[in-house]
C-alpha cells in the first residue's frame, strides 16, 4: 500500500484506534489510565517506550526480549498461551497481546477476572497506526500518540516520495526455511517493499506469510533477495550469497543483491516502521537510499 493512500486509514486510526477483546465476551470496563501492565507483544512493548510508559510494565510474554529494561521483569509465558495465574498473580489491570485463538480461552478468563485483555492488530501499517492510537486512549498518552503517529506518517511521506520515480525491482523476502516461508500480499512487509519502489514477486500468494517451494520462487527471477529466515543472533549477516549461491543464474545472486538480516530489522512491525521502511530501501534501491551497513542488518 502507498503512503499517500495511508493517509485516509491514518485519520480513521486517530479517531477509531484498533483493538479486539474476545469474542463473546463484554469485558470489563475501560482503563484509562491502567498503572499494572503485562505486555506480551514485541511491537506493544516498542510503543510503551515511545509513550514512555515502560515504568507501568509489571510482566512480559517469553517473546518480549527489548526494551532491555524490561529483560528482568517476570515472564507470564507464551502469547499464545499465558498463564492466567501468574498475570493475576502480578496484580495486572492491561494485558495487551496480539490476536490468538489458541490464547482466547485464557483471555477470557482474564477478562472475567477483572483483568482488561486488548489484543492489537500489528501485522500492517494501519494496524500499527490504530494500535497506537488506542494505546494512546488507553494509557492517558493520546498527545503523545498523536504526535508519534504525525512523525511517522511524515518519514514514510519522505521515502515515499524519494522512491516514486525510481525502476521497480522483483523482491523475493523470506521469513522461514525448509520448508521456505515468505512475506506475501497484506504484511507489512510486502507494503514496505512497494513504497520503497519493489516488487513483491509473490504479490498473488493467498496469504500474508506463504509456504512455497523453491522452484516456484526461481522461476520469478528476483533482483534482490531479503532472507531473515535465520534468528540465531551469531547467524552470519550482510551482503552475502549464502544458500542462494548455488543458484547463481538469478540476478540478485549475480549482481550481489543477497542480504542475511536479522529478523529484529524487518519484521516485528511498530514503532520503528519508518526505520525499518528506510532500511527496505536501501536494500532495494541503494543507488537512491545508499548502501546499507552492516550494523544495521544485526540484532541491535
Amino acid at each position: 500500500m502507498r503512503v499517500d493512500r495511508l493517509a485516509c486509514s491514518l485519520a480513521v486510526a486517530l479517531a477509531l484506534g484498533g483493538c479486539a477483546t474476545p469474542p463473546g465476551t463484554d469485558g470489563p470496563p475501560d482503563v484509562a489510565g491502567a498503572q499494572r501492565i503485562v505486555v506480551m507483544a514485541p511491537a506493544a512493548a516498542e510503543m510503551l517506550e515511545a509513550l514512555d510508559v515502560l515504568d507501568r510494565v509489571v510482566g512480559v510474554g517469553d517473546f518480549v526480549t527489548e526494551p532491555s529494561v524490561l529483560a528482568a521483569l517476570p515472564r507470564v509465558g507464551a502469547y499464545n498461551a499465558p498463564s492466567v495465574e501468574r498475570v493475576v498473580e502480578l496484580r495486572a489491570d492491561l494485558f495487551l497481546s496480539a490476536a490468538s485463538d489458541a490464547a482466547g480461552p485464557a483471555h477470557r478468563r482474564l477478562e472475567n477476572l477483572g483483568v482488561k485483555v486488548v489484543a492489537l492488530d500489528t501485522s500492517t501499517y494501519n494496524g500499527v497506526f490504530a494500535a497506537l492510537s488506542e494505546l494512546g486512549r488507553l494509557l492517558d498518552r493520546e498527545e503523545r500518540a498523536r504526535s508519534l503517529h504525525l512523525e511517522m506518517y511524515r518519514r514514510l511521506e519522505t521515502i515515499r516520495r524519494t522512491a516514486e520515480s525510481l525502476p521497480r525491482r522483483r523482491v523475493l523476502f523470506v521469513v522461514g526455511r525448509d520448508p521456505l516461508y515468505v512475506a506475501g500480499p497484506g504484511s507489512h512487509i510486502d507494503e514496505m517493499i512497494a513504497l520503497v519502489g519493489g516488487i513483491n514477486v509473490v504479490h498473488d500468494a493467498p496469504s500474508p506469510y506463504q509456504r512455497v517451494s523453491v522452484e516456484a520462487v526461481l522461476e520469478r527471477m528476483p533482483d534482490v533477495i531479503i532472507d531473515t529466515s535465520d534468528n540465531d543472533p551469531a547467524a552470519p549477516r550482510g551482503r552475502l550469497a549464502g544458500d542462494w549461491g548455488r543458484w547463481d543464474f538469478l540476478p540478485a545472486v549475480l549482481r550481489q543483491r543477497v542480504y542475511c538480516v536479522d529478523p529484529s530489522r524487518l519484521v516485528i512491525p511498530g514503532i520503528r516502521l519508518p526505520e525499518m521502511t528506510l532500511l527496505m530501501g536501501k536494500l532495494i534501491q541503494p543507488e537512491a537510499f545508499g548502501e546499507a551497513e552492516e550494523h544495521e542488518l544485526v540484532r541491535q
